[in-house]
């Protein structure tokens, strides 16, 4: 059955139908029947049509003469083209105002690589690189706030190396270099892991997005990585507060503009690398040097001295002699040769052993020291015999110094040792002969220490 209400509904609806337009009737009976909740009644909408199929509602032309009803359908489907042209015409607009939006973005793009490019040939500190590359982004591309950030040495964490923002919100001290994020956690720990890109338009709709305390506001998001071809070195961020801040365009751009700024800080990486292996190598360099240097000198110390009494030795003694006399010789220079044997030393091994003779060539040796004088040359020459070559001296200043030479070693403690150990001295001058060769006024001092000698033997 149908409701009496559906019925005075209907009639009161009806009534319109034949003078209004079906299309205002239609709405009008469609909302009250809806109001009323007559759709929902079967009997009432099996009614309904059949009243419709009796009475038709008019068509558009249906009450137009011929001419009328051509001329109406002709201005129809001009009205129809009319309407594609505007929305083809809206599309294109629209296009063509995202491909101007695209050059301008892409022109700006270049800019910052040819920016980040000049920074990259007087700059090789990362830190410092990465800082004024995000200057360039900010003052070129199109974000709220951007982030750079490299592997540690463990390549276990990314530590934050410099981030830029934009705005009066923007707050300096929130971004805090050296900030760690671990491989693999959050959108820039995947990315660091993958070396794929991420981008998210609602960071807050996405389990990936971990939230660092910072005072600014995130909404898309896109990480993209820094690497080459054999290693991830590295994640760039650029964020928006705004949905969808990032179409395909700017993200393709953006790939394109990180692997760049990718291989200038790898480069600079590489060159800080090489100036520490340079550091390294160095400090290796002078330690080894210095090492050497004092080897060197030990050989060369060892090469001239004599083990037992530490004076020079035999060779540095003749080395010594021969350029003093070719001195002597070419610039009208003197000095004088002392030859210096030691009396009773073999009684003192045949008696008390080698150990106690070896006791009195060093006493002698220290004898020597105690009274040398400074450029001097004193050596002992093998066994017993010792060499000293007084520079700058006369016949007479050089008796004088073997004279302190006996009364310095007549003072030496040499205990119970019988027969007391003496020295004989022989004495040659530059002067005295024309001596050609080292040997000759070498001979000439061993001539009179033999003499020496003699005597010391006649007196006795």
């Amino acid at each position: 059955m149908i409701p009496i209400i559906h019925w005075t509904l209907l009639r009161s609806t009806f009534s319109g139908y034949r003078r209004k337009s079906f299309g205002i009737w239609h709405r009008k009976l469609k909302t009250k029947l809806f109001s009323e909740g007559a759709m929902s009644n079967p009997y009432f909408l099996k009614l309904l049509n059949d009243i419709l199929d009796l009475h038709p509602a008019p068509g558009p032309f249906d009450s137009l003469s011929a001419e009328e009803e051509t001329l109406a359908k002709r201005i129809y489907g001009e009205f129809e083209k009319a309407q594609i042209y505007k929305n083809y015409t809206g599309i294109y607009l629209r296009a063509l105002d995202g491909t101007e939006r695209f050059y301008e973005i892409s022109i700006r793009a270049l800019s910052a690589l040819i920016k980040v490019g000049k920074i990259e040939e007087e700059v090789k500190d990362v830190y410092t690189l990465c800082k004024k590359t995000l200057d360039i982004f900010a003052q070129e591309l199109e974000f709220e706030n951007c982030s750079i950030m490299l592997k540690d040495s463990d390549n276990e964490h990314l530590i934050l190396m410099a981030g830029r923002g934009r705005g009066d919100k923007y707050v300096t001290k929130s971004w805090k270099k050296g900030r760690r994020i671990k491989i693999g956690e959050g959108v820039a720990g995947r990315v660091a892991e993958t070396g794929e890109y991420i981008f998210i338009s609602d960071v807050t709709k996405d389990p990936r997005f971990k939230q660092i305390s910072m005072n600014v506001e995130i909404t898309s998001l896109l990480s993209i990585p820094l690497k080459n071809d054999k290693e991830i070195f590295g994640v760039i961020n650029f964020s928006h507060p705004l949905l969808e801040a990032f179409d395909e365009n700017k993200i393709n751009l953006m790939v394109l503009l990180s692997s760049f700024v990718g291989q200038m800080i790898m480069l600079a990486m590489l060159h800080n690398k090489i100036a520490d292996w340079n550091d390294i190598l160095r400090i290796e360099v002078e330690e080894k040097t210095s090492e050497l240097t004092k080897k060197n000198r030990e050989l060369e110390r060892l090469a001239v001295q004599d083990p037992l009494t530490g004076l020079y030795n035999r060779r540095f003694f003749f080395t010594r002699l021969e350029e003093e006399l070719s001195r002597a010789i070419r610039y009208d220079e003197h000095f004088s040769l002392l030859l210096m044997d030691l009396d009773n030393l073999k009684p003192v091994n045949d008696t008390y052993g080698h150990l106690a003779g070896d006791k009195v060539i060093k006493a002698f040796a220290k004898s020597l020291k105690a009274i040398g004088r400074k450029g001097d040359v004193i050596a002992r020459i093998g066994g017993d015999e010792f060499g000293y070559i007084l520079l700058e001296t006369d016949e007479k200043g050089a008796h004088e110094f073997a004279d302190r030479i006996h009364e310095n070693f007549g003072k030496a403690n040499h205990g119970s040792l019988k027969p007391k150990p003496t020295v004989s001295i022989g004495v040659a001058h530059s002067t005295m002969k024309k001596f050609k060769k080292h040997q000759d006024i070498y001979k000439a001092a061993d001539d009179d220490l033999y003499r020496e000698k003699k005597k010391k033997k006649i007196a006795r």
